[in-house]
């Protein structure tokens, strides 16, 4: 008896000494012992699987799947020594575990292969291939209600195939990200400031109207690792049109602008996972350019009863390539487990100088993802 709590108390110290440390220092273990504050050599991944490396003073100690049950590095990297198949043969190997939990996930690479193996309740082990890894999972995960269909946008990747198993472990029922390209529609009114610093004396008194119009264009959002933030970009295409007349006493002023734009946002988007409607916000910088931009004052001046009109500058006023800021809010939601609808309010600045105007958006914006 007394012997047996010797055993257990010397396990327990093992175990606890594996959690505290493994992941802050390399460590190595075998059946009797982990060895911890040691320093391995990180290979390839391929030579990972097969040994690993231990410094020990100017020479290395190779240790292969046959003399130890685990490894990892302190990044916390953990490897652990199982018998898989290769080739037909039977062969004991350090797989990667990529996932922890009521399921783990390993991946091995060897030569001319790239494999994955899901392992649950220390019962089940088996390899998941390229051709039905969909089938295996819902198969081991059968006691799950996937949202949205996720495992039918699982990729056949180690980022993919890690978040779809960590959602399973921690009970996330979320909707998996993914890259989505669609089109957008909407609506834009846009407006034209002047500049406190304005140099030219005969504009600093107008005030535009401002100018709607449609807009188009399409769109990517491409997921940030394994995160609800994502990169949001595209492209969209407006056309404006504004006039405006000043009149005083002794002159008037005439101004006409005509612009195409295209517009090139790069947003980081973060998108509330839990919901079906998920809210959405995202922020970042824009980039306007003119496919046309065409701008004429016209100056007049009254004496004695004869107006004289001169056409005043040739330049435009608006500035053909303008860098501003984005910012937006919104709703999306899943029509099936990939097409996506959205709509979201959008405002964008991009700030003139001393001799341009200052340029404000305010869009109502409709986007499909396909």
């Amino acid at each position: 008896m007394r012997k047996m709590k010797s055993w257990l108390i010397t396990a327990i110290l093992i175990l606890s000494i594996h959690c505290a440390h493994s992941q802050k220092s390399d460590y190595i273990m075998t059946d009797t012992l982990v060895s911890v504050g040691i320093k391995l050599k990180a290979g390839t991944p391929k030579e990972n699987a097969q040994f690993v490396r231990m410094k020990k003073g100017d020479s290395e100690i190779s240790y292969s799947a046959e003399e130890l049950i685990e490894y990892g590095f302190k990044n916390g990297t953990v490897y652990l020594s199982k018998n898989i198949s290769v080739s037909g043969l039977n062969k004991r190997v350090f797989l990667e575990r990529l996932e922890h939990g009521k399921i783990t996930l390993y991946y091995f690479i060897g030569e001319g292969i790239k494999t994955y193996f899901l392992e649950k309740d220390s019962t089940v082990f088996v390899e998941i291939s390229k051709e039905d890894f969909r089938k295996h999972l819902l198969e081991h995960t059968s006691d799950y209600r996937w949202k949205g269909k996720q495992v039918r946008l699982v990729k056949y990747n180690r980022k993919s195939l890690s978040q779809l198993i960590s959602m399973y472990n921690n009970g996330h029922n979320r909707p998996l990200p993914y890259p989505r390209f669609g089109v957008i529609v909407g609506y834009g009114r846009t407006s034209l400031n002047v500049p406190a610093g304005m140099s030219k004396e005969h504009l600093n008194e107008i005030s535009f109207v401002p100018g709607a119009s449609a807009l188009f264009g399409v769109f990517a959002d491409l997921p940030i690792e394994r995160s609800y933030f994502s990169l949001n970009t595209g492209v969209n295409i407006t056309k404006n049109g504004f006039s405006v007349n000043s009149a005083s006493p002794q002159s008037e002023v005439d101004v006409v602008i005509n612009t195409t734009s295209l517009n090139v946002p790069v947003l980081l988007r973060y998108t509330l996972p839990p919901l079906a409607w998920r809210p959405f916000i995202n922020a970042g910088g824009s980039y306007l350019y003119h496919l046309t931009n065409k701008s004429s004052v016209y100056r007049s001046s009254i004496d004695q009863k004869v107006i004289t009109i001169n056409k005043v500058d040739q330049q435009p006023l608006i500035s053909t390539s303008m860098v501003g800021y984005s910012l937006g809010i919104g709703l999306q939601r899943n029509l099936d487990y990939r097409k996506i609808a959205a709509g979201e309010l959008r405002f964008n600045q991009f700030p003139g100088n001393d001799i341009t105007f200052q340029k404000t958006q305010l869009e109502i914006i409709a986007s499909f993802s396909f």
